[in-house]
C-alpha cells in the first residue's frame, strides 16, 4: 500500500519553495543592507571631503603657496594657452589704494603676463610690487620675488637705505639707470620749436619749493650775479604761477611752469639731492620749453643725456662758483648765436640713442610691467636680496659757496 503524504506537509513544502524564490530574486536586484550602509558612509565621505576642499579654498594657506606656484610654472611652458605669470601690486601709493587690473596674452608680451591689485590672488602670485613710501606694508609670504618700486631718492624713500627691508627684496624699479626696471620721472623730450631769442625777455628763471639748504643758498648767491626770477618759495621775488600742487583755467603747476618758461633763456634745474642717477621731469620742463637747463644734481647726468642732448644742457659743477656762473650766464644773455647752439637739437633732433639705457626706457618694446614677468620667468631676481643706496646729504663745499 503506497504511503501518502499530509496535505498540510505539502502546503508547508510549497510555500517553503515559493518564499525562498521570492528572496532570491530580491537579492539579485537590491544589495543588502550592509552594502547600503556602506554606500551611506562613503556618500557621507565624499561630502566631507569636499567640505575639506572648499575650506581650503576659502581660506589662504600659504604654507603650500611654493608646490602652487611650481605647479603654475609648469604651466607656464605649456605652448597652447599659457596660464600667465601673476605678479600683484600689494601696496598703496603715497598711501592711495590702488585698483587695476592689466592681462597680457603670450606674444602681446614673451609670456603671459597678469598684474592686478586684488590681494585675495596672494597665493597664486609670483611677484609682489611695494611702492617705497608705503614700504610697511610688507607682502604675506615669500614664496614669490618682492619688488620694490621708487621713483624718489633715498632721502625721501627711507626703506632704500634700510639693510633689513632691501635684504628682503628680489628686484629693483627706480629711478636709477643700473636698476633692475629703470624708471625714471624723465620721459623723452620734445622738439617743440622755442622762440626766437630777441623774444625771450627774461633771463633766468627758478620755480622750487622745496628749499634744500645748499641749493637754496646757491639760488641765493647766483641772484647777486644775475637776475633770477624765483616763482617757487625758496627766495621768492616774482609773482605770477600757481603752487606746485595747484591748477588754473584747465591746466597743472607743471604745465603752466612750461608756458612761463618759454619766456626765459635759462632754467635752474636744482635736483633735490646728488643721489646717483636721481634725475627727474624739471628737466623735461625745462627742455621742452626751449629754456636752456642749468642742471645742479647727480655726476651722472650725461647718462641721461643721449645724442644731441649731451650739448643741450649747462652743468652747475663745471662752474667753480655762483658767481663765475652767473657770468657765462650772463656771456650768452649777449651772444645769441653761443647760446643758440644750446637749442640745436631742437631742429637736428636728439640724435642716436641705440643702446643706451635711457633710450630703451624712452621707446621700451614692452610695458614694464611685462617686463618684470619676463624677469620672474627666466629666474632673473636677487635671491640674496637688494644692496642699500647710501645716498650722501649735499654738502655746500661740494658746489663752491662761499662760507657766511
Amino acid at each position: 500500500m503506497m504511503y501518502r503524504l499530509p496535505k498540510s506537509y505539502i502546503i508547508f513544502v510549497c510555500c517553503a519553495v515559493l518564499i525562498t524564490c521570492l528572496v532570491f530574486r530580491l537579492v539579485t536586484r537590491f544589495p543588502d543592507s550592509a552594502d547600503l550602509l556602506s554606500s551611506e558612509k562613503v556618500i557621507e565621505n565624499r561630502n566631507v571631503a569636499h567640505k575639506s576642499e572648499d575650506d581650503s579654498a576659502d581660506s589662504t594657506d600659504f604654507s603650500s603657496s611654493e608646490k602652487f606656484i611650481e605647479n603654475r610654472n609648469v604651466a607656464h611652458k605649456s605652448e597652447d594657452d599659457p596660464a600667465p605669470w601673476v605678479i600683484v601690486f600689494w601696496s598703496n601709493i603715497f598711501g592711495v589704494p590702488q585698483n587695476f587690473h592689466l592681462l597680457w596674452k603670450k606674444g602681446e608680451c614673451p609670456v603671459a603676463c597678469e598684474v592686478t591689485t586684488d590681494r585675495s590672488r596672494a597665493a597664486e602670485a609670483n611677484g609682489f610690487v611695494v611702492h617705497g613710501a608705503d614700504g610697511h606694508m610688507t607682502p604675506p609670504h615669500h614664496n614669490a620675488s618682492w619688488i620694490m618700486w621708487t621713483q624718489e631718492n633715498p632721502w625721501y624713500a627711507r626703506v632704500l637705505s634700510d639693510p633689513k627691508v632691501m635684504s628682503r627684496y628680489n628686484l629693483l624699479r627706480s629711478y636709477r639707470l643700473d636698476s633692475d626696471f629703470p624708471n625714471p620721472v624723465y620721459p623723452m623730450p620734445e622738439l617743440t620749436a622755442p622762440l626766437p631769442f630777441k623774444e625771450k625777455t627774461g633771463i633766468v628763471m627758478a620755480a622750487f619749493s622745496n628749499c634744500e639748504p645748499v641749493r637754496t643758498e646757491y639760488l641765493k648767491q647766483l641772484m647777486q650775479y644775475v637776475q633770477v626770477d624765483s616763482y617757487g618759495a625758496c627766495h621768492k621775488n616774482k609773482d605770477g604761477l600757481i603752487g606746485r600742487y595747484g591748477a588754473a583755467n584747465g591746466k597743472t603747476f607743471k604745465d603752466l611752469k612750461v608756458e612761463l618758461a618759454r619766456k626765459y633763456k635759462f632754467l635752474l634745474v636744482f635736483f633735490n639731492e646728488d643721489c646717483d642717477y636721481f634725475v627727474d621731469d624739471q628737466l623735461t620742463h625745462a627742455l621742452n620749453a626751449g629754456s636752456v637747463p642749468v642742471v645742479m644734481g647727480t655726476d651722472k647726468l650725461d647718462e641721461f643725456l643721449p645724442g644731441n642732448l649731451r650739448r643741450a644742457v649747462i652743468k652747475v659743477r663745471d662752474f667753480k662758483s655762483p658767481k663765475i656762473l652767473a657770468e657765462y650766464l650772463n656771456y650768452l644773455t649777449r651772444n645769441e648765436a653761443e647760446y643758440n647752439k644750446y637749442l640745436e637739437w631742437k631742429q637736428t633732433g636728439i640724435g642716436d640713442f641705440t643702446g643706451t639705457v635711457i633710450g630703451n626706457y624712452w621707446q621700451s618694446k614692452y610695458d614694464i610691467y611685462c617686463q618684470m614677468c619676463v624677469a620672474l620667468s627666466e629666474g632673473r631676481v636677487h635671491k640674496d636680496g637688494l644692496p642699500i643706496d647710501n645716498c650722501q646729504r649735499r654738502k655746500a663745499a661740494d658746489w663752491g659757496l662761499e662760507q657766511r
